[in-house]
């Protein structure tokens, strides 16, 4: 048996008070003993006392286990175990509890790091503040682009750059603003990008920053590297066969010995040969100069001749231009309007050409022995008129659907890759813009925004 178990220790003190206050009572019946029922009462107090002792010690010991597991200290042990009884199941239990709190601090802690790799190494200065006006996050970034230090106080960072309070104000804004800062008498321009979250009853407020020169330099030269890419890879397509072609002529042209061969010493094959490569030949070179053109064409579009045009109008022109080529591969052309007077400013040779492109393109992009349809719409949005062409076609692969603007990037075999690049420059000509929404199976749906 074991004597220092909790239930013994318990029970024992217990039955000890009863038989105390028992034996008291029964000699202040029987009895007129008072020197003995003093010493009684004080050995109940005593009892009492030490029951109470007992009690606290348990109570103590408990609290200094979870205190320790409170402050992340996983490796201490629950020592009244030894106790036995519901003792022996408290650890067990609070043993459990400690392994899954470690272990959950310590993703919690890889969490936190791998965070603090992402905003260490972003291209995005990032500043957090809490409700209490508290700067809680504040990366390399940040503090590099306002050449600051790590502020702790929103105050301090004000009072340090005042334009930037003004531009914040009492973070009453969602969204992005254009900020010019100066540091050391050098302006940069920055986006200022301006997030609010909201957690339990506090709101954090997420402050972004980032170049803008930088961006668009880096957006630049990755669209002239693509330019440059299927540059090249026109022009080799070209050049390489004709190479190869003139090489081959070159060769049949001259002796074993290096002597230039008289016609009458060809053979009527090696003719035949030869005239099929210059035929070639010819072919890639008009083809090289074809691609030229496309490319000055792209290049070189002149200023739009704006005038008031009916939408009606425009739609019903161009489709009876393409009415006739889709009834042949049994497709159907419409067009829907909420606003039959509904008319924009804009040069309407340059607005047609770019609905005869796009009209062009979901014909194209029809699958076989299907009811293919194609619609356009138009509507008064916010900013201005927004004209919809859409097709139930294939729809645009999710990895292609961001190249499909870069100049001679063709999904088609036999597509030139300039008609889209041609659309939207001609959009950003009037100040609008071309954007395009696809699924792949369902079909696709490109959009003419213009603005007011």
């Amino acid at each position: 048996m074991n004597f220092k178990s909790y239930p013994f220790q318990f029970g024992l003190r217990l039955i000890g008070i009863i038989l105390s206050i028992t034996l008291g009572l029964y000699l202040a019946q029987k009895f007129n003993l008072f020197f003995t029922l003093l010493v009684l009462m004080l050995l109940i107090l005593v009892q009492i006392w030490d029951f109470w002792r007992y009690q606290s010690s348990l109570i103590r010991e408990t609290k200094k286990f979870l205190e320790s597991a409170r402050f992340g200290d996983y490796s201490t042990r629950f020592e009244l175990a030894s106790k036995g009884g519901v003792f022996a199941d408290l650890e067990e239990e609070f043993m459990l509890l400690l392994t899954q709190l470690k272990t959950s601090r310590a993703s919690q802690d890889n969490q936190e790091a791998l965070l603090g790799e992402i905003l260490k190494n972003i291209n995005l200065g990032i500043l957090g503040i809490n409700g209490n006006k508290e700067i809680f996050l504040i990366n390399e970034k940040a503090q590099e682009i306002l050449d600051i230090p790590p502020f702790q106080k929103w105050e301090r960072l004000s009072e340090r750059i005042p334009e930037l309070k003004s531009l914040i104000g009492n973070f009453d804004f969602t969204g992005r603003k254009l900020w010019e800062h100066n540091t050391n008498g050098k302006k940069t321009e920055l986006y200022l990008d301006l997030q609010h979250i909201k957690l339990k009853d506090e709101t954090f407020h997420l402050i972004s920053l980032s170049n803008l020169h930088q961006e668009v330099e880096e957006k630049e030269i990755d669209a002239w590297h693509k330019l440059i890419r299927i540059l090249a890879h026109e022009v080799m397509n070209s050049v390489t066969p004709v190479v190869s072609l003139s090489e081959t002529v070159s060769t049949m042209l001259v002796t074993e010995d290096g002597k230039k061969k008289n016609i009458t010493d060809l053979e009527e094959q090696d003719l035949d040969d030869i005239r099929e490569a210059c035929k070639t030949i010819v072919r890639r070179s008009k083809g090289m100069l074809s691609f030229v053109d496309e490319y000055r064409k792209l290049t070189q579009l002149p200023a739009p001749a704006k005038e008031v045009i009916s939408i009606k109008t425009l739609f019903e022109d161009c489709l009876s231009l393409l009415q006739a080529s889709a009834k042949k591969q049994n497709y159907v052309i419409r067009y829907k309007l909420d606003q039959q007077r509904l008319a924009l400013n804009a040069d309407r040779k340059m607005i047609e050409q770019v609905l005869v492109n796009l009209i062009k393109n979901a014909l194209a992009a029809m699958p076989a022995n299907h009811a293919g349809e194609i619609e356009l719409s138009a509507k008064l949005a916010e900013n201005g008129v927004v004209i919809r062409v859409s097709d139930n076609g294939e729809g645009i692969e999710d990895d292609l659907i961001n190249q499909i603007f870069v100049p001679f990037f063709s999904t088609r075999k036999n597509g030139s890759g300039i008609g889209l690049s041609l659309s939207k420059n001609i959009m950003k000509m009037h100040g609008g813009d071309l954007k395009v929404q696809s699924q792949e199976g369902v079909g696709s749906s490109f959009l003419l925004q213009f603005k007011d």
